[in-house]
């Protein structure tokens, strides 16, 4: 009956829509996510045949099998024979159907519910081998699916993060470990690729990639808007720049242009500044702290053991900066303009930009008022607080302000913590991040900011030709667009109808 039913390809059969051409944009939108979610079951499916045939055929011989091809080898030449793929993919799926099975059962049932997408399970699976035969492994397990089933979205950067940190601090030890070995094993290669090209590698501890890469991403901006360039070209031309001590230039062939370019002999022109979070206890060297493996957040990298934390706060160039429980939400001469604290705790607070699935670094990016500010009258709404400042990468920064999405922010009382939204322009609400800094320093939800004293506003200015300009009828319809998709959401928590 299966192989029929699959035979038939019939999307109403397995509720879906069966013409794509009659249903609304929300409704292509809704049988993209169910799609999604049904191959996520489907990638379950396959790891549940794989890890049933390693009961069948690999568990129940010697494992001293000394034949020349043993019985996982026979067992993933099955799977790769009847899926038409290599060996070693064969033996790919084998071992994470495996790991799935014994290691984190609570993960699988994930991905069978379509909480987690086969991506991701690659990720949890990488990243969760330093438990693997531990007392900690259930535990792990648990607390990933427990995060995983929380309503939020994704990214490849807090998917890795959030894995990070409950390895960090259930096994520190391990960490600890491996962290060592990996250090003594650093290097660098090249690799042949077409066209005369080649990819150049290194392996180095994970400061000092970020500061290669400041430094990099500074050199490459040297340069006018009329530089023909791509931006990974000018990266790749400054890497070499800075490798060979050779000048750097804009292209721009404009004998006018200023851009300041590199000499290749003068050091760079400015100081490169990386950013590490943690506790105080952690940057203390708090030994209670670090045995509980309490992580970091290293800008730029994601998130780093406690150990690594320690060293990088020991470094002599290494600037402490304390954040103070009580700050100043804006600038006192200009309320638009949050304070250096106020910039500094969302930048902490969220991470990455916080527009769905995006992993842009958050320290490079802009922090965004969710509810338009209003200049003219700026008690009307939009305030600058940490509840309606959010961190968004230019691009979903320019993608909100001038398109037709909705985003919404507002404070969980039962939680204390900030939680944000998307609407597109269909009006279908995509939860914002699931995992931020609230996880890794439950100390944020302590600290307050508070609006200075401010001069009087300049009177309103107004408009000889419209009642409100196009740009406040956009904002109040956005302020309309929020009010509604909270109210749906409360009637859902309430699990009652909304009244429209």
């Amino acid at each position: 009956m299966f192989e029929q039913g699959w035979a038939t390809r019939d999307p109403e059969a397995m509720g879906l829509p069966g013409h794509l051409a009659d249903v609304t944009v929300d409704g292509v939108l809704g049988a993209l996510t169910h799609a999604t979610a049904g191959a996520a079951y489907l990638e379950w499916t396959r790891y549940r045949a794989a890890a049933e045939l390693h009961t069948r055929l690999v568990a129940p011989l010697d494992t001293a099998d000394r034949r020349r091809f043993d019985a996982t080898t026979h067992c993933a030449a099955r799977i790769a024979a009847v899926l038409s793929i290599t060996q070693s993919a064969g033996e790919g799926i084998l071992t994470r159907a495996v790991a799935l099975r014994d290691r984190l059962p609570d993960v699988a049932a994930c991905l069978r519910d379509g909480l987690v997408t086969p991506k991701y399970i690659h990720t949890i699976i990488a990243r969760t081998d330093l438990v693997d035969g531990t007392d900690h492994a259930h535990l792990v397990d648990a607390e990933i699916a427990a995060a995983l089933r929380r309503r939020g979205s994704w990214s490849a950067g807090r998917m890795r993060d959030m894995v990070d940190r409950i390895v960090y601090r259930h096994d520190p030890d391990a960490v600890r470990e491996r962290r060592t070995r990996a250090k003594d094993d650093r290097g660098f290669w090249i690799d042949p690729a077409p066209d005369g090209m080649a990819y150049q590698c290194a392996t180095m501890p994970a400061e000092n990639a970020v500061l290669v890469a400041a430094a990099v991403d500074d050199l490459a901006g040297r340069v006018c808007p009329k530089d023909p360039r791509s931006a990974g070209a000018r990266r790749s031309d400054a890497l070499f720049a800075l490798a060979t001590r050779t000048p750097y230039e804009c292209q721009c062939d404009d004998d006018d242009c200023s851009a300041p370019g590199w000499t290749g002999e003068d050091g760079l022109l400015t100081t490169v500044i990386v950013h590490v979070v943690a506790d105080a206890a952690t940057v203390n060297g708090d030994t209670a702290s670090a045995q509980q493996g309490n992580p970091g957040f290293l800008a730029g990298h994601g998130v780093i053991s406690a150990d690594h934390v320690a060293d990088l706060a020991a470094r002599p160039d290494a600037v402490l900066r304390p954040v103070a429980t009580s700050n100043p939400a804006s600038q006192p001469a200009d309320p638009y303009r949050p304070s250096s604290a106020l910039d500094t705790f969302v930048r902490i607070r969220d991470q990455y930009c916080t527009w769905p699935g995006c992993s842009n670094a958050v320290w490079t990016g802009d922090l965004d008022h969710i509810t338009e500010y209003d200049h003219d009258d700026p008690a009307a709404g939009g305030q600058t607080t940490d509840v309606n400042l959010g961190a968004k990468c230019r691009f979903h920064h320019n993608l909100k302000t001038f398109g037709d999405f909705v985003d919404d922010q507002y404070l969980d009382e039962d939680t204390g913590r900030v939680v944000s939204t998307i609407a597109t322009p269909e009006g279908r609400v995509i939860p914002g991040p699931a995992h931020n800094g609230y996880d890794l320093h439950p100390g944020l939800a302590d600290i307050t900011f508070e609006q200075p004293a401010q001069d009087p506003p300049d009177p309103p200015r107004t408009s000889p030709t419209r009642r409100r300009t196009r740009l406040a009828d956009k904002h109040a319809r956005r302020r309309s667009e929020r009010s509604r998709n909270r109210r749906r959401r409360e009637f859902a928590d309430n699990d009652d109808p909304p009244p429209f």
